[in-house]
């Protein structure tokens, strides 16, 4: 038996071809072939391939490595049955075909369905709100929630203004031991919040561009290609989310400052939150941010700050904002009274402290009291929030530096626009949306626009109960270590746990 090797060349592509094969003494007529294209995952030529024509009858084989754009071809076959097989793709399972005398068979072979990724290297799937209610963790873990929606909104989600892709992806955090989760919702462009027991939540919000230019919390925010989130590292140790964004006009969608956040999770129910940003547009101020915190109650569709504040005992007013100085005894605490016949105005009233003295600490706890647990935010000198350049702002008091909002309520419009303050809530909006409310900010206005940039900034967020003071300490503890043991990413993982287990879980 003879075998004959016939190569062809072109410009375009080469095509190698098996002449002969166990041809024996049949005339050429009755001889078969087979031929085909060997395709990848996404159906482009996927050359170098090694493909083995094995005749199951005789034994005998050829072997053919493909070319560009990866196509075989072995003729002179002798009818019979035959396994086709790309043997260079480990696992890849042999096609069987039967040729028949002088046919030509073309049989082009895939091999998406049998070149997987390693198991220990593949990152799992999105699961639904459902399983994740029956997932467990030995300490904090992260997953990928496909089906998620804030506040028990039950509307549509039209893209745009709603985000592109799936509006529902987000990436949550939860505890083993600690009621709440830590929720990176896509409609949010994002932009983190502790979600409590309730329903109800607080934002930390992020680098929101000078004058209002650039944010996140716009149709072009909410785009994946300028705001994303990736899970570093999982759990159950240690959850490690890494969020990127594009800070964009909410006009035309320039691009003006690229932010980066990482956010270290801990079996104690703490985040390290580390937040950096770098100008696209050096030498002009809309291409800088200085407000990286501005502390976003949340309220679920039909409720408003009322129905998610804790309530002092004496007075039955809502308590929105406690600080605390890490360093001495000062506090300071805003209360909101409902005006009547209003559906969310309030006189606001304060207590404690002179505001100054909290403002100029080198350590300060930002405290919203909320029914069912205490989200707080804790920075200082030692942290980067040097007190020398960082403004504290409560927005119920002027005179403070604050807007002067007091308890005004704005519904996510569309749903995910936290800060858009698009449009005040309304007996009729209430039914249908959810909303927010802001007693405090924060902001560098002290500071250069090209020194803003060069910092790293880190806070210490958790959910807390109704011991203000174990906040406190844990602030001054934690601002104690310095700045160098601060920046590490275990800077919060021994610290004792602040947040009252007993408080139930989401539902």
């Amino acid at each position: 038996m003879r075998f004959q090797e016939v190569r062809v060349a072109s410009v375009s592509a080469r095509i190698f071809t098996i002449l002969g094969l166990f041809a024996g003494a049949l005339p050429a007529q009755q001889l078969a072939s087979l031929s085909g294209v060997v395709r990848a995952a996404s159906g482009s030529p996927f050359p170098c391939a090694t493909v083995v024509v094995n005749n199951t009858h005789t034994g005998k084989a050829v072997t053919i490595t493909t070319g560009y754009p990866a196509e075989y071809k072995a003729e002179n076959l002798v009818p019979g049955p035959y396994l086709v097989t790309v043997t260079s793709v480990p696992g890849y399972m042999p096609v069987p075909v039967s040729l028949h005398t002088g046919e030509r068979l073309r049989l082009d072979l895939t091999i998406s369905a049998h070149y997987k990724v390693s198991p220990a290297l593949a990152r799992p799937g999105p699961v639904t709100l459902a399983e994740l209610q029956r997932m467990k963790t030995t300490g904090v873990s992260a997953v990928e929630v496909s089906d998620y929606v804030f506040g028990n909104y039950a509307g549509g989600f039209t893209s745009p203004p709603s985000a592109d892709l799936n509006p529902r992806k987000a990436v949550v955090i939860f505890w083993k031991d600690h009621p709440y989760r830590l929720v990176f919702s896509h409609e949010a462009s994002y932009c983190p919040w502790f979600e409590l027991p309730s329903g109800s939540g607080l934002s930390y919000q992020f680098f929101e561009g000078n004058e209002g230019w650039a944010e996140l919390f716009n149709e072009w925010g909410r785009k994946e290609r300028n705001s994303h989130v990736d899970v570093l590292e999982a759990g159950p140790h240690r959850v490690w989310v890494r969020w990127s964004y594009l800070g964009v006009n909410m006009k035309a969608g320039e691009a003006a400052y690229r932010g980066t956040e990482d956010f270290w999770a801990y079996p104690n129910g703490l985040v390290l939150r580390r937040q950096t940003y770098r100008t696209l547009l050096p030498g002009k101020h809309e291409g800088y941010t200085r407000e990286p915190i501005e502390l976003i109650g949340m309220c679920p569709v039909g409720k408003l700050w009322y129905d998610v504040l804790a309530q002092d005992p004496v007075s039955g007013e809502s308590h929105p904002l406690a600080v605390l100085d890490a360093f001495s005894d000062a506090r300071y605490d805003v209360f909101w009274k409902r005006v009547p016949g209003t559906l969310w105005k309030a006189t606001p009233r304060r207590t404690g402290a002179d505001w100054r003295r909290l403002d100029d600490s080198p350590g300060v706890a930002m405290i919203i009291p909320m029914k069912d647990g205490a989200p707080f935010c804790i920075f200082g000198d030692a942290s980067g929030f040097g007190h020398a350049f960082t403004r504290l702002k409560e927005h119920s008091h002027r005179d403070t530096g604050g807007i002067g909002w007091v308890s005004s309520s704005w519904d996510h419009w569309p749903i995910g626009w936290l800060n858009s303050q698009g449009h005040e809530v309304t007996a009729e909006s209430l039914r249908k949306y959810p909303n927010h409310f802001s007693p405090m900010g924060m902001d560098f206005f002290a500071m250069a626009d090209e020194e803003s940039e060069r910092g790293e900034y880190y806070s210490l967020m958790g959910v807390g109960g109704s011991d203000f003071e174990s906040i406190r300490r844990l602030a001054r503890e934690w601002l104690d270590k310095g700045t160098f043991s601060i920046a590490r990413p275990d800077s919060g993982e021994d610290l004792p746990s602040q947040s009252d287990t007993k408080r139930g879980s989401l539902r």
